[in-house]
């Protein structure tokens, strides 16, 4: 570009055509008027400087109209960007420009930001300002999260807060409190260093917590697993060597405990309870050395041992996870009074101390003989509780006192002569040291001499058990059962066989789930860019859930979807070893174990994985093949409209005024929770629940799903539980506040007995009961079916013509109701006594009752019955019977615009055109008799009037006595013929 005075020629100017001046500008291939060479977009003069059209040849730019053009202008000072920049949110700016939208803090190119609503924020501003709070921590959530939809509610957690309160039902910021805890106030944090401070050693505490907490149950877990594998199997020394591991768990987690009881103490607080847990998870172990004990008794059953096996395994995976999640919670209320980390990290250490302990527990044992004396020295008698101790030697506190004075005395003023305690006053010797032994610590070292004992007993030496090498990792379920075949008793090889697949199953899954305590590592994971466009989601649990975010998760979190083993999977691994040890037939899944086969050996179908068409097939194939069994007391028109929804009429639409009137039923309640109909409130409140036994979630009403869960982590063998009422004033309380607002009641805070007492009122004031007023006759007809096996038969196609809601709700309901019968008898003094016969004499009348009782007709007891029997088969009942599912695959069933006769019909059709069987009941059912009273001839008493647990018998041609329900020893007035 020159600057240049005029010529000869007259010059004209490229942009105005108007002839050049004195002076003028060349550029660009064309002269201009200095005041015409201006910027193409802003019209600014460029004489002095200016850039090329990167696109139009022939126009000038400015400086920042040419970078703008590139699109290289920082977006906060609108000027050019000639070097380094960033880019974030699609827009780019210079490097000391890009700052938190609230303050000046200037974001480096590997520094963190944060984005809302298109402005950018730094961690203190967008923390304190925007991000959601977790649910179990409180702190803000700023990676990925657990989202989890509960009505109208939506609670957000970080993923290890999620399964900490999962697994253990703790939150780590909002543990149980004891009445009259005052806590400090929260403190807030004023600075970003503070802030930072808070979530960092919060992170660290939570992620250690899962890390170490859930290794430790799964270390646990696989030891129990295996311990059941090898006693099954007739393994026994190598179920000794297990039992020793598995005591340096117990061992590690009581001093975790100890530990925590003396910070109590440091800190004047009052201890927590944690005694019955600890005692009941010793006797336990206790009875499985017992077990072990009469293994020279050839003439036991080994069905008898496997059912004992049952009680052990569900008794000790039980009160262990109690134990964990007492303790857990007892060492984060200690820190949440003190408004600081004192507890935890000690609890934590105790368990990571077991890896080290393992190798040196054979060496432990071998110092604790046989001979080893467990009572008093003073008194004789066992010691049971905290003592104190002298080489061999042990108290109790009471006896610890001078022979001579009685005088009580300390860990360094007594002093022991030949066996006697003396105080340095009456004896002049010098004092001796004394060790004080903690109640946890004297049920270890009882245990400790169980195992001498057993091994004395079985006549099992040092060098053999140090032949089985457990003191590295657990070897796999496979690896064990592999070595031990060849030596398994015939009438047990269908019990490892199965219980090895299911470990298979597990242990094949590929995942960093660690086995050992070793290793779980503390993890802290660095804060990385939030970009909250990339999500992936997941089924959770029992609800809906949905993780967020695009950075990796921790170590730990991709335990979410684990398949290992743990605690809450060994009572269905050993009710696999007494399914495959009772029956030699075709066996029902176990709970929540999807391995369900036909006799051909296809996998089965369950019903809670039909489609709502699928169901409806199922319905109405049950219709046809329920009619043979009860066609004496039912038409096919009347089981049908027990399966059809009624519809009104063209008629009864517009001539409503002509209609006769009859007795109008109210209007059904739609709000609140108890007396809402259960279809209803699935609808409103329903969540995704994997509670059922098939491998896909259903939709469960909110409030049973809470419920059950709520249950599961408590202590079922309390006696009584369904029978009891509770607190009916509480009862009151929670009924009213889960009308109003169910979303603020917490169930894990009430007792099991409570919980179950409102679970029991909720059925009860369902307007249709769970079994429905439509097919209670149906169910009372089939249960005077005098064939077992028709009899089973009607009641399971009776099960399948529910509604599917109520199918639903019933198969989750009472496969819980066959986990807590479970622990009816733990040991001879402990249990809820509340067997199956109980449960289904409680519960019955709150699920199966007619629309209008009949003060002649009592049949409260043929429900019972019902009851029990589909909670005897309930794992079965919740397969598609084996017969009905080629009914799924014919296409002709599923036309959509067939009315439900000419459904009925067409199945009817499709039954004979493929040849099957419906089986006949030659004797046809009557109806039961018109009095509440047995007929004389049939009582096993004279008198006239029998006591009120007698059943109504039905009148047949072959006079035949049916036995009452069962009862057991928690009711007084028991009937036994």
């Amino acid at each position: 570009m020159t600057l240049d005075s005029p010529t000869k020629h007259t010059l004209l100017c490229s942009k105005c055509d108007l002839p050049l001046g004195d002076q003028l500008v060349k550029a660009l291939d064309g002269a201009f008027h200095p005041n015409c060479f201006t910027c193409w977009d802003c019209q600014t003069p460029v004489a002095s400087c200016y850039l090329p059209h990167p696109t139009e040849p022939g126009k000038p730019l400015c400086e920042r109209d040419y970078f703008k053009r590139l699109e290289l202008v920082c977006a906060e000072c609108d000027e050019p960007l000639r070097g380094t920049y960033i880019i974030a949110l699609d827009k780019k700016y210079h490097p000391n420009h890009f700052t938190c939208s609230d303050c000046s803090t200037v974001f480096g190119p590997d520094d963190s930001y944060y984005e809302h609503d298109g402005h950018v924020y730094c961690h203190f501003h967008y923390s304190t300002r925007f991000a959601v709070s977790c649910a179990g921590c409180d702190m803000a959530i700023l990676k990925q999260y657990v989202e989890i939809e509960r009505g109208d509610a939506v609670d957000h957690w970080h993923p290890e807060c999620y399964m900490i309160q999962k697994f253990w039902s703790v939150k780590i910021a909002h543990p149980t409190l004891k009445e009259g805890d005052q806590c400090p106030p929260k403190y807030i944090p004023q600075t970003p260093f503070e802030l930072l401070k808070i979530q960092k050693d919060t992170e660290e505490k939570v992620v250690s917590i899962w890390s170490v907490l859930s290794a430790f149950e799964e270390s646990s877990a696989v030891c129990i697993s295996e311990m059941l594998l090898h006693v099954s199997n007739g393994a026994y020394i190598e179920s000794i060597c297990l039992s020793e591991r598995f005591l340096v768990h117990v061992e590690a987690l009581f001093a975790g405990i100890d530990k925590i009881c003396v910070i109590y103490k440091e800190h004047q607080q009052s201890e927590f309870k944690y005694s019955r847990e600890a005692k009941m998870l010793c006797k336990k172990i206790i009875n499985f050395f017992s077990l072990l004990s009469r293994t020279g008794d050839m003439e036991m059953k080994k069905l008898g041992i496997t059912q004992e096996l049952l009680s052990l395994v569900t008794g000790l995976a039980h009160y262990l996870k109690n134990l964990i999640r007492v303790t857990l919670n007892a060492a984060l209320r200690l820190e949440t009074l003190l408004g600081k980390s004192v507890a935890v990290s000690h609890l934590l250490a105790r368990l990571m101390e077991i890896p080290g302990k393992e190798r040196h527990s054979r060496d432990s044992q071998r110092l604790i003989q046989a001979k080893n004396t467990d009572y008093c020295q003073e008194c004789k008698n066992i010691i049971e509780d905290q003592c104190v101790r002298y080489g061999d030697q042990r108290w109790h506190i009471a006896c610890f006192q001078c022979k001579k004075c009685e005088r009580s005395l300390t860990t360094t003023s007594g002093s022991v002569m030949n066996g006697q305690l003396y105080c340095t006053t009456c004896v002049h010797a010098s004092p001796c040291t004394f060790d004080y032994v903690s109640r946890l610590a004297q049920y270890s070292y009882l245990l400790r001499i169980a195992l001498s004992r057993l091994c004395s007993l079985l006549q099992i030496t040092d060098s053999q058990l140090s032949n089985v090498d457990y003191s590295t990792k657990l070897n796999s379920a496979k690896a064990a059962a592999s070595h031990i075949l060849k030596d398994m008793p015939p009438n047990m090889l269908n019990a490892s066989i199965e219980l090895q697949q299911m470990m298979e199953e597990r242990g094949h899954m590929e995942t960093i789930y660690p086995t050992e305590i070793k290793d779980a590592k503390t993890v802290s994971s660095s804060t990385t860019r939030l970009d909250r466009k990339m999500s992936r989601s997941f089924k959770m649990a029992n609800k809906r859930s949905t993780i967020l975010g695009n950075t990796t998760l921790p170590t730990r979190t991709d335990s979410l979807h684990r398949r290992s083993v743990g605690l809450d999977d060994l009572p269905q691994m050993a009710a696999v070893a007494v399914n495959a040890t009772t029956t030699n037939s075709r066996k029902a899944p176990p709970e929540n174990i999807h391995i369900a086969t036909g006799l051909s050996g296809k996998p089965r179908i369950y019903l809670s994985e039909l489609s709502a068409l699928q169901y409806m097939i199922i319905r109405y194939v049950a219709v046809v093949q329920i009619e043979s069994y009860v066609r004496s007391s039912f038409t096919s028109a009347e089981l049908l409209n027990m399966v059809e929804t009624k519809k009104s009429s063209i008629w009864g639409k517009f001539f409503t005024p002509f209609k006769v009137k009859k007795n109008v039923q109210p209007k059904a309640k739609e709000i609140g929770t108890f007396g809402v109909p259960l279809d209803v409130l699935t609808d409103r409140t329903g969540v995704e629940s994997n509670l059922a036994l098939g491998p896909s979630p259903v939709r469960l009403a909110a409030f049973i799903d809470d419920a059950i869960t709520a249950m599961r982590q408590k202590d079922m063998s309390v006696e009584g539980i369904f029978r009891k009422n509770g607190n009916i004033r509480r009862l009151r309380e929670l009924t009213e506040a889960l009308d109003k607002n169910p979303n603020e009641v917490d169930l894990t805070q009430e007792n099991a007995v409570q919980v179950a007492a409102l679970l029991k009122k909720f059925l009860r004031d369902l307007p249709d009961p769970l079994m429905t007023h439509r097919l209670h006759g149906l169910f009372m007809c089939a249960d005077r079916i005098p064939d077992p096996d028709q009899r089973k038969r009607a009641l399971h196609l009776a099960c399948c013509m529910l509604p599917m809601t109520n199918r639903v709700t019933m198969e989750v309901l009472f496969l819980f109701f066959r986990w807590v019968a479970t622990y009816s008898h733990i040991t001879d003094e402990v249990g809820s006594r509340m067997d199956i016969p109980n449960l289904a004499r409680v519960i019955a009348p709150s699920i199966l009752t007619a629309h209008h009782k009949d003060p002649l007709k009592d049949e409260s007891f043929t429900a019972i019955r019902v009851v029990e029997t589909i909670l005897e088969s309930c794992n079965e009942f919740c397969l598609v019977p084996e017969d009905l599912e080629v009914f799924l695959k014919d296409p002709s069933l599923s036309g959509m615009d067939m009315s439900p006769r000419e459904f009925l019909k067409k199945v009817e059709q499709t039954v004979k055109h493929k040849g099957y069987s419906i089986p006949r009941s030659p004797d046809a059912q009557r109806p039961p008799p018109s009095s509440i009273y047995t007929p004389q001839q049939y009582l096993p008493y004279s008198n006239h009037h029998p006591p009120s647990d007698c059943i109504p018998q039905p009148l047949k041609s072959t006079p035949q006595l049916m036995q009452p329900p069962r009862r057991t020893d928690s009711f007084s007035n028991a009937y036994k013929p």
